[in-house]
């Protein structure tokens, strides 16, 4: 099939644009010359698009990325809830409505419960929390796909590399290209959403943790400025955040123009800036893992910056990833956030009912990122109802990737 992600469309797209160079300087009629050079601009335009998606694999299918762009994803998996989940069963993974009762929103989002969520004998835990939050453009969908979030935590328990915890992925933007990258600004209310009601909305439903610093945050790309913004708009709400490639002053990304360009507001959502004005006696602050691609220089020197003026109040694990903003460089990232996030956020009780493997965190430490080519497992139908996390479509899906300003519009 001639996929987003074909060399043959890119080819295709590249032949059909010579020929149109080809067609405006034989034909004699200057409409028609205009017509010609006018789309073959366009269709080199287009094939240069199709090269980065063939490089980065991002969209794989052509569902995948009208999804993508539109706000909706494929497959409707219901409502995850203790009463629907079998016991002794597998992990779980499916779609959920989250309400915004402050916000006023009203989106999707997955949630994935651990096996124990459905096994008897910890019928009466409450399991530790992580919102995940995905890039921009994007959606939640690519946790499960691109990232492969049920497969990776699964692995994980397994190795006995952490314990149980219930992942919670909202959208972070609206429908379209309603880009509001977890902030409060004129029109916007993604960080009272983020915040608040997407916390309700979870606790209303499942058996997870009330203690505030038994819930952690981790994004990727914009969805890493989410977490590092929210960790410290919101300090006495989390325990933990887990930043990978993501941006640190508003004015970096899309939360700049979500803020209308507000100086004021721009200070008072970019967490570089805010890391710097913490002073002694502040109150508690969030733990904070942060890793960084060395290949994205716009994104890496403020990361360390980052960092370094946490560094006065708590050790932050840095890690550095030989690779830029890309799929490849968030998914070898994510085991070892989740891991970390596992130790800072279990409480006691759960380390004991738990036991991991021990863990060292270094201060700063590299991980190798591969560059490896998409993958396309066989074509999967779609689970309708409970998705089982053996069991859903494991085609790789959209890569998100953020948007900055300047002289790079889309961050791949």
């Amino acid at each position: 099939m001639l996929g987003p992600d074909s060399r043959l469309l890119t080819a295709l797209l590249i032949i059909v644009s010579a020929g149109l160079i080809v067609a405006a300087v034989r034909f004699r009629l200057l409409p028609v010359k205009i017509l010609c050079g006018g789309l073959s601009i366009m269709m080199a335009m287009t094939g240069g698009i199709a090269a980065v998606n063939y490089y980065y694999g991002y969209y794989t299918t052509w569902g995948e990325l009208w999804a993508d762009f539109h706000g909706s994803s494929t497959g409707n998996l219901g409502v995850i809830s203790a009463t629907s989940t079998p016991a002794l069963g597998p992990s779980r993974i499916g779609w959920v409505d989250l309400p915004g009762r402050l916000s006023g929103y009203d989106r999707r989002g997955l949630v994935y419960l651990p096996p124990q969520y459905g096994q008897a004998q910890y019928a009466k835990v409450r399991f530790p929390v992580v919102e995940l939050f995905h890039g921009t453009p994007g959606s939640p969908f690519a946790w499960n796909t691109v990232l492969q979030i049920s497969r990776v935590a699964d692995s994980l328990m397994a190795k006995h590399l952490i314990g149980p915890m219930v992942l919670v992925m909202p959208a972070i933007n609206g429908s379209g290209h309603d880009f509001q990258d977890c902030v409060n600004g004129p029109g916007t209310s993604d960080d009272t959403y983020l915040t608040k009601d997407v916390r309700t909305d979870v606790l209303a439903h499942y058996r997870v943790s009330h203690d505030p610093y038994e819930w952690g945050m981790a994004g990727y790309s914009s969805g890493g400025y989410c977490a590092a913004n929210l960790a410290l708009r919101h300090p006495s709400s989390f325990g933990a955040a887990a930043i990978i490639n993501g941006y640190f002053r508003a004015a970096d990304g899309p939360a700049g123009t979500a803020l209308n360009h507000s100086q004021p507001l721009e200070a008072a959502n970019s967490p570089l800036y805010l890391a710097e004005r913490l002073a002694p006696g502040s109150g508690p602050t969030p733990a904070f893992w942060v890793a960084a691609g060395t290949h994205d220089k716009a994104d890496y020197q403020p990361a360390t910056m980052f960092a370094a003026a946490l560094d006065r109040f708590q050790q932050v694990p840095f890690v550095k990833l030989n690779a830029g903003d890309t799929a490849n460089a968030w998914a070898a990232a994510v085991p070892a956030a989740l891991t970390w996030l596992w130790q800072q956020l279990a409480p006691p009780d759960l380390r004991v009912l738990f036991p991991v493997r021990a863990y060292t965190q270094k201060p700063m430490t590299t991980l190798p990122v591969r560059p490896v080519k998409p993958h396309h497992p066989a074509p999967c139908k779609p689970a309708t109802g409970l998705s089982s996390a053996g069991s859903s479509c494991g085609t790789p899906a959209p890569g998100q990737a953020k948007h900055t300003q300047g002289q790079k519009a889309v961050r791949t």
